[in-house]
């Protein structure tokens, strides 16, 4: 089993704070854990309790070959990037070719096959393992890598459904300042046009009679210097308060149009919050009734939130105890315990 273990990205963020934080829990106390960041880590903003940090913000071609030494000084036993980009490829390649550090390129997100990924080609070679957030890209992986097909696993990012579950509507509600009889919508994400932000700027100016909560970094100009008297926006909220908006709202939006398994959506059903997202293929596994797929078309998206709001009390209540039992059984911390380890610790 390795005890000494190094996750390598370009930049930290709140999704990977919740996987380190969950690393931080279940890894045996006698194994070492190191993040190694090519950019400026925000200690005031994430907290890491057994977790050891070490930047290296410098030049890009720079990077590969402090991480080689770093791994060296430390004794790394493997290496693991938390991302899908090919230049974290390349540098994880000459961070351990030809060394004892084992390698593992766990992919977050969904790359596309076009010349700059190709390096993948050539790096399944010199990497030990690969593993995807996804099922879907992990297929899709095995075609692209078909010389690597036994080294290749699907391994999702867990939902703490302890914190992430249904509490009460009407006192969160009050406590926040809104009306029980309010219609409101939540998205949680950077709200820019990658992750949908077109699409929810049209409902937002559609749905007068809604509230809307928006909690994510505003990156989309379009919102920028307008008033909405129907909206909320927070830029950023603690993980563990995230699961009071989710519940004092009726429905959860999620845009993206590239993510393969990200939280959002699963923290929403976690606590009982149905979900309309785009009908991509890597949302193909989440087979729940309280996930409604749409295509990229606004009339079909307004189409199932007016005909959620118009379900009686009874059919809502059965939405979310169906989409909460379906993330217990299929991505909860428990269920993923026992692959996590494996997969990263026993290699």
């Amino acid at each position: 089993m390795i005890k000494r273990i190094c996750f390598f990205l370009g930049h930290y963020d709140h999704a990977r704070q919740v996987i380190m934080s969950y690393y931080e829990k279940i890894f045996p106390k006698d194994v070492e854990l190191f993040i190694v960041c090519a950019s400026k880590f925000d200690r005031k903003k994430y907290k890491l309790k057994r977790t050891k940090i070490t930047e290296f913000p410098d030049k890009k071609f720079i990077v590969p070959f402090r991480l080689r030494k770093f791994c060296k000084d430390n004794k790394i036993g493997a290496v693991v990037s938390l991302t899908g980009m090919a230049e974290i490829a390349l540098a994880l390649f000459l961070a351990t070719f030809f060394t004892k550090t084992k390698s593992i390129n766990y992919l977050h997100g969904n790359p596309k096959i076009n010349l700059r990924n190709c390096f993948f080609l050539f790096s399944q070679f010199f990497t030990d393992r690969f593993l995807s957030s996804g099922k879907k890209v992990r297929e899709i992986m095995r075609k692209f890598l078909f010389l690597s097909k036994k080294k290749i696993f699907c391994l999702l990012v867990p939902i703490n459904v302890h914190i992430f579950r249904p509490k009460n509507k009407k006192q969160l509600r009050s406590k926040f300042g809104f009306n029980d009889k309010d219609k409101i919508l939540i998205y949680v994400g950077r709200i820019e046009f990658e992750q949908g932000s077109d699409y929810l700027l049209e409902l937002i100016q559609k749905n007068q009679d809604k509230k809307f909560v928006l909690i994510g970094e505003l990156k989309d100009e379009n919102f920028k210097n307008k008033k909405f008297k129907n909206v909320t926006h927070i830029p950023h909220i603690l993980n563990k308060k995230l699961p009071d908006y989710y519940n004092l709202s009726d429905l959860s939006l999620f845009f993206s149009k590239r993510n393969s398994h990200p939280l959002p959506p699963r923290e929403s059903l976690a606590c009982g919050t149905p979900v309309i997202l785009f009908d991509l293929d890597t949302f193909e596994t989440l087979t729940t009734k309280s996930v409604k797929k749409v295509p990229f078309n606004l009339e079909k998206i307004q189409k199932e939130i007016d005909k959620f709001f118009l379900l009686p009390r009874i059919e809502r209540d059965k939405l979310s105890r169906e989409g909460r039992n379906f993330i217990i059984n299929d991505s909860s911390e428990e269920k993923l315990k026992d692959e996590t380890l494996k997969y990263l610790l026993e290699i």
